[in-house]
C-alpha cells in the first residue's frame, strides 16, 4: 500500500453516524510510519459524532494487513499496542473516556495502546469498539478517546503516533459539532423551508449531508419555484442521470421547496446546517 486511503465510504455504526474523513497533515510536515522500510503502515482517523459526544477513533494494520499476527505470522511493524496521543489543541471539549477505561477528564491523553477488535470482541469485559475501516476485516487495531463538547463549535484534536527513527506520524482532527434539524416530511407534499447549507445540492442534502440519514429511496421529487425565470425547477431523485430531467441544481437558505415522498410517510429528514 503506497498512499493513505481515504474511507469516505464508511458505514453507520448504531446511532453513530460517520461525519466525515479527517485531514492529513501535509506529507512534508510528517515522516510517513513504515514497515521496515518496504512501504507505509495503514493509518486512519475518523471522526464519529452522536451529538454531544465526539468519538475520535485510530484504525491501523500493518503492512501484511493484521493486527493481531496469526499463530506462524510475523509483523514487521507491529501495530497491535501501538501508543497514540490525542491533543485537544483548539476548541471547548475535554476527553472523559479511552480505550483503555481512563476515565479522568483532560484536554489531553497519552499513550494509549491500540487493542485488537477481535481479542476485545472475545473477552470477557470488552470496551467498545467500531466497524473496520474495510469490510470483511475479522481484526482490526483501535484506539479511540470520547470527548465531551456541550457547546456546538469548533474543536480541533491532534492525534499522533510513532513513525521512522523517533519521528512521528500526525493528523489533525476537525470535529466541529453540526447543528442539525429534524423536518417531518408527510405524505405526499411538505412545505420547507431549507434550514441547511445554502448552495447544497439536492442529492446530496438528501443522501445524508455531514453524516446525517439519507432519505434518497423515499422522496419522489423536490420543486422549486425560480422567482428571476418565473418557473418551478424540479429534482427527481430516480432521474438523477437524465438529461433536462433535473434542472433545480442547489437548494438555498431560506428558500420554500416542496417535498413529495412514496409514502406512506411519515419520514424524518435530518438536515445538517
Amino acid at each position: 500500500m503506497d498512499r493513505f486511503r481515504s474511507s469516505s465510504w464508511l458505514t453507520a455504526f448504531g446511532a453513530v453516524a460517520v461525519a466525515a474523513v479527517l485531514a492529513l497533515i501535509p506529507a512534508s510536515a510528517v515522516s510517513p510510519a513504515r514497515a521496515s522500510g518496504t512501504g507505509p503502515v495503514t493509518l486512519h482517523v475518523e471522526q464519529l459524532d452522536a451529538g454531544q459526544f465526539v468519538y475520535a477513533v485510530f484504525h491501523a494494520l500493518d503492512r501484511d494487513g493484521f493486527c493481531n499476527p496469526p499463530d506462524g505470522a510475523v509483523s514487521l511493524h507491529p501495530v497491535i499496542n501501538m501508543p497514540v496521543d490525542f491533543v485537544i489543541e483548539a476548541g471547548e471539549g475535554l476527553i472523559i473516556e479511552t480505550s483503555n477505561r481512563d476515565t479522568a477528564p483532560g484536554r489531553s491523553k497519552s499513550a494509549i495502546p491500540t487493542f485488537s477488535s477481535a481479542l476485545n470482541a472475545a473477552s470477557a469485559n470488552p470496551v467498545r469498539s467500531f466497524p473496520p475501516l474495510a469490510g470483511g476485516l475479522a481484526d482490526e487495531c483501535q484506539a479511540w478517546v470520547k470527548i465531551s463538547q456541550s457547546i456546538p463549535g469548533p474543536l480541533r484534536v491532534l492525534v499522533t503516533v510513532p513513525g521512522e527513527n523517533g519521528a512521528s506520524t500526525g493528523f489533525i482532527a476537525d470535529l466541529a459539532r453540526t447543528t442539525t434539524f429534524d423536518v417531518d416530511l408527510e405524505f405526499r407534499w411538505s412545505l420547507v423551508t431549507w434550514p441547511g447549507e445554502d448552495g447544497i445540492s439536492p442529492a446530496a442534502a438528501l443522501n445524508g449531508a455531514g453524516g446525517a440519514a439519507g432519505i434518497t429511496s423515499q422522496v419522489t421529487v423536490i420543486y422549486g419555484w425560480d422567482a428571476t425565470t418565473q418557473t418551478w425547477q424540479a429534482f427527481f431523485p430516480s432521474g438523477a442521470g437524465v438529461p433536462g430531467a433535473n434542472n433545480l441544481a442547489a437548494l438555498r437558505a431560506g428558500a420554500a421547496y416542496w417535498v413529495a415522498i412514496a409514502g406512506p410517510g411519515p419520514v424524518l429528514w435530518t438536515i445538517v446546517q
